[in-house]
């Protein structure tokens, strides 16, 4: 199988505009934070090639996380055989452990990436576990790094709140169909307020100003529970109503707090809708707690830091 990498002068131009240009976070997690000290004898090698080309979407802002707090060396002799995985080696005190970030949608862990790994970050992690020490939740991301060159504009655009559609989805055609347009008509029908977005898609910038501009912005899965919409929505600060999630995040995003939850066959999605159309207060609490969580959790700094924090506490 063929194995695809970005030009390194590319990936130099991507990094360092990350590190000029991305706003920091609102703060830096006091529990994942890492002295100098303990990162001396760290060095991580990466694989200089991937097997999917679109994995860089996944793992890139990690590894230009890592390049900022230890010495990465990129290297073609780490196997990159497994479907929706990318792995690396964390050496700590001249001990090499095998680390992999497994993004796949599908909830089950390979029996082979179990048996070749010493960590795995499982960032579509079932909400049952998998009775592994070696797994534990990664967390996601937005898509790649797109939404970092417009964040600050973003959420200066959802903080006016001069709002143009009451609710807002637009989802592809290509994953989770079914569901997507059962959600999708159930909006479409309804009198009761405002639907925007639909089975039709538009340029990333496009879509992540018309969920600023909305009151309730839905969430539904693609081919796996999670998906890069739910983390622009966070990203961005919209009120988010969700279908049910299969998976758990790495610190669990919690019902009525962070987001909201409608039923599995979706019986109180257009209820939900009116309800938090209508309740500004309410809605804009969850809004600000939902970026909040962004920034603790999710921002590519504290995720960073989760993802070496895991590796120094869990490798020895």
């Amino acid at each position: 199988m063929p194995l695809f990498s970005l030009s390194s002068l590319r990936q130099r131009a991507i990094k360092t505009y990350l590190d000029q240009f991305a706003p920091d976070p609102a703060e830096l997690n006091p529990d994942w934070s890492i002295s100098a000290e303990e990162l001396t004898n760290v060095r991580i090698r990466w694989p200089q090639e991937y097997q999917w080309a679109e994995s860089t979407d996944w793992v890139d802002i990690l590894k230009f996380g890592f390049e900022r707090h230890v010495n990465v060396e990129f290297v073609r002799d780490i196997g990159q055989e497994i479907n929706g995985t990318v792995t690396f080696e964390f050496i700590r005190n001249g001990k090499a452990s095998r680390v992999a970030i497994n993004f796949s949608d599908y909830l089950e862990v390979d029996e082979r990436l179990l048996a070749e790994s010493d960590l795995i970050f499982k960032m579509q992690y079932a909400s049952d576990g998998y009775g592994s020490d070696k797994v534990v939740p990664g967390g996601y991301v937005p898509d790649g790094k797109r939404i970092y060159r417009y964040l600050n504009e973003l959420r200066r655009r959802r903080d006016h709140r001069e709002f143009r559609h009451d609710v807002f989805g637009r989802f592809g055609t290509a994953y989770a169909r079914e569901i997507r347009e059962k959600a999708t008509k159930i909006l479409s029908e309804q009198d009761e307020f405002g639907f925007a977005g639909g089975m039709t898609k538009v340029d990333h910038k496009t879509f992540l100003k018309e969920a600023a501009d909305s009151r309730v912005c839905i969430d539904m899965p693609g081919l796996g529970p999670f998906c890069f919409r739910l983390v622009n929505y966070l990203a961005v600060g919209t009120f988010v109503i969700a279908y049910p999630h299969a998976a758990r995040m790495h610190v669990p995003l919690i019902d009525r707090k962070h987001i909201v939850y409608c039923k599995e066959d979706m019986s109180d999605l257009t209820e939900l809708c009116r309800y938090y159309v209508e309740h500004d207060a309410e809605r804009e609490e969850i809004a600000a707690n939902a970026r909040a969580y962004f920034d603790r959790f999710l921002h590519k700094d504290n995720l960073t830091n989760y993802y070496l924090r895991s590796c120094l506490d869990k490798l020895s």
